[in-house]
């Protein structure tokens, strides 16, 4: 399977009582879409997909797979607590429409990599679509080096590649030299999206494009015609809208507040995260104004 290009980490969009917004969401959608959005990372960390029930996130991936119509490709986050529920949600993907899955190591206990490597062949071989692992140890405190992403390959052949999240450009790097078989790559980092692409990686995933979408395409473009001075002013673009991010808490509830105030109402975060606060709206929109978003 050969998937490049942007891929938002799709938020998933809301109303007031905690229910899916199936109207914004598929607002949300092709808006990414007709910016240029090669696909959708559904259920992920940005689409709060572990705090879903697995009626809701096939819910979603079936929004996203409709409203991609063939025409872009759709990859279900379908990480649980155990492996043997990560399965159930891969298979339930599948007969959804995804494309492909990927999986975080399960979840609160540090596992070893053996545990992971069974864990991603689990889910793997549960469905006929390609599998990647998901690879952010921010979240999972599980580290890899460049050996044991090498060592996953030969021992789950259905693993297509990763979602790698982390500033580690010298794993990114690894994940191309150390494996006897090419793994597909996309690159989670957004503050470093440029430098992933020149390392090899062939697209990125990034719940930051939900906003930024048209700064983050100007990035993929300028790289794919070799105009590297622009794409290093467009990274710059997107990193002064991170930094707002950033300012503001850089949780879901501030990514969700900047979608909304750029015209998609996608709601609050689920709980147990909190909305975002309303009196600090209007400071955000000035921010938001200042770094061309508005």
């Amino acid at each position: 399977m050969n998937i490049q290009g942007i891929i938002p980490a799709l938020l998933t969009a809301f109303s007031e009582d905690g229910a899916i917004d199936e109207p914004n969401l598929r607002r949300l959608a092709r808006y990414q879409l007709d910016a240029g959005a090669a696909g959708f990372f559904v259920c992920g960390s940005a689409g709060e997909g572990l705090y879903m029930t697995p009626a809701e996130r096939k819910r979603v991936i079936k929004i996203a797979v409709s409203e991609a119509a063939n025409k872009a490709v759709i990859i279900a986050q379908v990480s649980a607590m155990s492996t043997d529920e990560a399965v159930y949600l891969a298979r339930d993907a599948q007969n959804a429409g995804a494309a492909a899955v990927a999986t975080l190591p399960p979840l609160v206990f540090r596992l070893p990599w053996e545990a992971v490597i069974e864990h991603v062949r689990a889910v793997a071989e549960a469905v006929d679509i390609p599998t990647f692992f998901y690879h952010i140890p921010v979240i999972t405190n599980v580290e890899a080096t460049a050996d044991q992403i090498a060592e996953i390959a030969e021992r789950v052949p259905g693993l297509a590649g990763l979602k790698l999240t982390s500033p580690d450009l010298f794993l990114l790097w690894g994940c191309f030299e150390r494996p006897r078989r090419k793994l597909e790559v996309l690159y989670g980092w957004d503050q470093q999206l440029y430098h992933g692409l020149l390392t090899g990686a062939c697209g990125g995933i990034g719940s930051t494009y939900n906003y930024q979408i048209e700064y983050v395409m100007d990035i993929y473009r300028a790289v794919r015609r070799g105009d590297h001075a622009a794409a290093l002013e467009a990274q710059g673009k997107v990193n002064k809208v991170i930094e707002v991010v950033f300012k503001y808490g850089g949780n879901r509830a501030t990514e969700k507040a900047m979608t909304t105030l750029r015209g998609y109402d996608v709601g609050p975060p689920r709980r147990p995260n909190l909305p975002f606060p309303k009196d600090r709206l209007e400071d955000l929109r000035r921010d938001m104004e200042l770094v061309g978003l508005l």
